[in-house]
């Protein structure tokens, strides 16, 4: 992974922590709006319970007295005299007209239901009973009877008859009123929000839609949390900040009051609130970028020439200037830069003599080495043949002897004058490679220390190209040799790989050798260079380097392991090294 530039990495650090401090604002204003907003809806909820406690007392006192006042009524005892409930039913009804309420019932002592009277359809004689049982068992003077959807909150008042001595129970009376969307208007009159009252998980009333009532009531059964706490709720296409308080808590029918404030305006606040917070971030963002932009480079300015110094040096150009400016401590680096630039030019200049010496030295003790032992083998062949016709000796023998000394030592002279050339020394013509690479391998398999080989040859393409054939021969021929001597005599196979492209050609010397050694591997090619071999000068492979270089190529160790080793030579189609003023033609 590339990294990054000390000017972009103060830009980016920079700009990080602007957008941070921005999304921090942001945050901060959203959750102290929200607090407002729950802030808000508890205290309309506490408005709305205090007003519907209002209410609530008004209408207690009013149907206290009105019912206090029907069951004193004479005729009204008179009528529970009769216990006959369809006279009662019938004769019931002024009494309910007069009550003005919701709901009217008479029952007699034994709690029966001898008359009744409900201002909307849908409860029945049955579920007035059962909620009248209810009430009188647990003594309530006033209670919440529910059933089918609508709640009524009724007041009971006992029927008697005579004076304390022979006091006598004549029925109950009930007088009600329904809680319906009249008493949630007036609440969301006085709360300014909508208004919902529910029991046992079922909405009573409401001022919501009725597809709005109808996901509150879906989602009144999934409610978790504390109940007085603000939370968010979605209805239908709007979005409510929503709690709710406990008006009546009772085993048999429990009163819970919704207040839901709209959260449209608030969002729409809220919303344009951070678009002008994302404007004057992204404003903070820019111009924050153009002031950094001119600091960081005035501050990473010196750095980059210093570091485009550090580069020349690598390259190897020690006169590249690098003037010491900015702060103190850049200037102070860029001195002793400078300083420590000078010092690795002395050292290098001196390592590069002592290199020298050294390579001279190798060079001549190997070149003395190689002399000195063709020139015994010469002077004792030539002592045996003085000696021929006493030793009885075969001169023929000998003279080939002397021959083949006097021939090493030319082919080692001839390699050090090759490699002693400077500039490309071949000749290019129209030749074809297969057949240098086919002459190469004839030549080495004609060597006695080579003929245990088996070497084939694979092309691919034209072979037709401009180079110097003898030269190439002879590039191929020390390869071939060198893979020859790296593998085991019977088992040794050795495979040339030719294809030919529009305009080079790739080569692949395969042989199942040894190996090269890891340690001359990054000297391969360097002249001297030689691991192991009895006869070896080290200046086969550097006179193929050579070679191939005047052509404008490249050799390389493509692969090397114990299964063998793969040379990798990639030779121009064309050599631009001396371009042949004739026109090729290709047999």
């Amino acid at each position: 992974m590339a990294r990054l530039r000390l000017r972009t990495q103060l830009l980016i650090a920079n700009l990080l922590l602007i957008s941070l401090l921005t999304g921090a604002l942001l945050f901060v204003v959203r959750r102290a709006v929200r607090s407002e907003i729950a802030d808000q809806v508890l205290d309309r909820t506490d408005a709305s319970l205090r007003a519907f406690e209002s209410v609530q007392r008004q209408h207690e006192l009013e149907l206290s007295r009105t019912t206090a006042l029907l069951a004193e009524l004479p005729t009204l005892k008179a009528l529970m005299t009769t216990a006959h409930a369809p006279t009662i039913q019938d004769a019931s009804e002024p009494f309910w007209k007069l009550a003005g309420s919701d709901l009217f019932l008479l029952a007699s002592p034994e709690r029966k239901v001898l008359g009744f009277h409900v201002e909307r359809p849908g409860w029945t004689a049955q579920m007035a009973e059962r909620d009248l049982n209810k009430s009188l068992e647990q003594g309530e003077d006033s209670a919440w009877w529910y059933a089918d959807g609508q709640l009524y909150w009724v007041f009971l008042r006992p029927i008697v008859a005579g004076t304390e001595s022979d006091e006598r129970q004549l029925g109950v009376l009930a007088v009600g009123y329904q809680v319906d969307s009249k008493v949630a208007e007036q609440l969301a009159l006085v709360s300014g929000s909508q208004i919902a009252l529910t029991t046992d998980d079922k909405v009573i009333t409401s001022t919501l839609t009725a597809p709005e009532e109808t996901e509150l009531q879906s989602s009144l059964g999934r409610q978790t949390g504390p109940e007085a706490s603000a939370r968010v709720m979605i209805l239908g296409a709007d979005q409510y900040e929503a709690a709710s308080a406990l008006i009546r808590n009772g085993p048999s029918t429990p009163i819970r009051c919704y207040v839901l404030v709209s959260l449209k305006q608030t969002n729409g606040f809220i919303q344009r609130l951070n678009q002008i917070i994302f404007i004057l971030g992204a404003s903070a963002l820019a111009l924050a970028a153009l002031l950094l932009s001119f600091v960081s480079r005035t501050i990473t300015r010196p750095l980059d020439n210093l570091v485009a110094g550090v580069r020349a040096l690598t390259l190897g150009d020690y006169g590249y200037s690098v003037t010491p400016q900015g702060s103190s401590e850049v200037a102070e680096l860029g001195d002793a830069f400078s300083k420590m630039r000078s010092e690795l030019l002395v050292a290098q200049q001196r390592s590069l003599a002592a290199e020298r010496i050294a390579a001279l030295g190798r060079a001549a003790g190997s070149i003395s080495h190689d002399l000195r032992h063709h020139l015994a083998a010469v002077v004792a062949n030539a002592e045996f043949l003085y000696e021929a016709d006493r030793l009885k000796l075969d001169r023929n023998e000998i003279y080939d002897e002397i021959k083949m000394a006097s021939n090493q030592m030319t082919d080692l002279l001839d390699s050090l004058r090759e490699l002693a050339r400077e500039g490309p020394a071949i000749s290019p013509v129209p030749a074809s490679l297969e057949q240098a690479v086919r002459r190469a391998v004839e030549s080495v398999l004609a060597n006695p220390e080579s003929r245990n080989r088996s070497i084939s040859v694979t092309v691919l393409g034209q072979m037709e190209a401009i180079f110097d054939p003898k030269k190439i021969e002879r590039a191929f021929f020390n390869l071939l040799l060198n893979a020859c001597e790296a593998t085991v005599p019977g088992k040794g196979r050795i495979e040339i790989q030719v294809v030919s492209s529009a305009g080079a050609f790739d080569i692949r010397i395969v042989d199942n050798g040894s190996g090269v050694p890891p340690s001359v591997r990054g000297t391969l090619f360097d002249p001297f260079v030689s691991s192991g071999k009895p006869n070896g000068t080290g200046l086969g492979l550097a006179i193929v380097n050579k070679i191939i270089h005047d052509h404008e190529g490249t050799v390389s160790v493509e692969k090397t392991s114990d299964a063998g080793t793969v040379f990798l030579i990639k030779l121009p189609r064309l050599s631009r090294a001396a371009t042949p003023s004739v026109r090729p033609v290709f047999s």
